[in-house]
């Protein structure tokens, strides 16, 4: 595991009262306990769930433990490249995969996206892939499956940590989205399945369990239900949220539906 210690964020602001200080707080590093991972996360969320995706893989680059392609070739006219859609990008381009790569459910792609190369997560099978190489065509990838190569990269090892910290995010967003209005049986809801995943990340092994990986499933459910129920209308015909509140927390949705899928509990002398 690495050694215990602190990502770091971009400054959110220079004010002094409870909210400024967790946004401008560190994202808790792979080896921290796991409880303590979820509640700094947390209250992340909660402060800058405008931002929340973005702190997440600027502090971290969730996608290193996946098999990563390469570009065909050094070409800059042919060199993979993604631009910016509504809520994600489109990639196209070409890719070798390594042996490694090929047995795998999900590949790591980096690509172009005007001066930066973030990296998108896919499916192997959406794409074309023969003995020459592997292709993509205007494929749209959500942000949910994006990362950044800039972040401390992580280990298979570390599945469990990027659970915790995706998890307690989220959970912050949604709690600030639940405060924008009074929809009292959510609140109950959110907080009874929030203090379930808490104590269930207290009391894991060090490193996690597959039964870590089962109620992290069930808290994404429960937040996805969070996220449905806030984006339908009110009796004015107005949605119950602002939309800018909604759609900020679709990346960690879309993380978060796929996350022990993408990242699995890892086997005995995973690094």
């Amino acid at each position: 595991m690495h050694p215990q210690g602190q990502l770091a964020l971009a400054d959110a602001g220079r004010g002094t009262g409870p909210r400024e200080r967790a946004a401008s707080a560190r994202l808790p590093g792979p080896g921290t306990p796991l409880d303590e991972v979820f509640t700094a996360c947390e209250a992340l969320g909660h402060a800058r769930p405008g931002a929340a995706w973005s702190d997440f893989v600027s502090g971290c680059h969730w996608a290193a433990p996946l098999p990563e392609a390469e570009p065909a070739d050094d070409d800059p006219r042919t060199v993979p490249w993604a631009r910016p859609a509504d809520g994600g990008h489109v990639l196209s381009g070409e890719w070798r995969l390594a042996p490694a790569a090929r047995g795998a459910r999900w590949v790591a792609l980096p690509a172009l996206v005007e001066r930066d190369r973030p990296v998108f997560v896919v499916r192997r099978t959406q794409g074309a892939e023969g003995v020459d190489g592997y292709r993509l065509r205007e494929l749209f990838v959500p942000d949910g499956l994006t990362s950044s190569a800039g972040g401390t990269p992580l280990r298979s090892a570390d599945a469990p940590y990027a659970w915790a910290a995706a998890t307690g995010t989220a959970f912050g967003s949604a709690r600030r989205l639940l405060a924008e209005g009074t929809t009292t049986h959510l609140a109950a809801l959110l907080e009874r399945e929030r203090d379930a995943v808490h104590g269930r990340l207290r009391n894991a092994p060090e490193g996690g369990d597959e039964r870590l990986a089962e109620r992290v499933d069930r808290a994404a459910h429960v937040v996805r239900e969070v996220y449905s129920a806030c984006c339908e209308e009110g009796p004015d015909g107005l949605p119950l949220r602002p939309a800018s509140l909604v759609t900020a927390g679709a990346p960690l949705l879309q993380f978060l539906r796929f996350a022990t899928e993408l990242l699995p509990f890892p086997r005995a002398g995973a690094r």
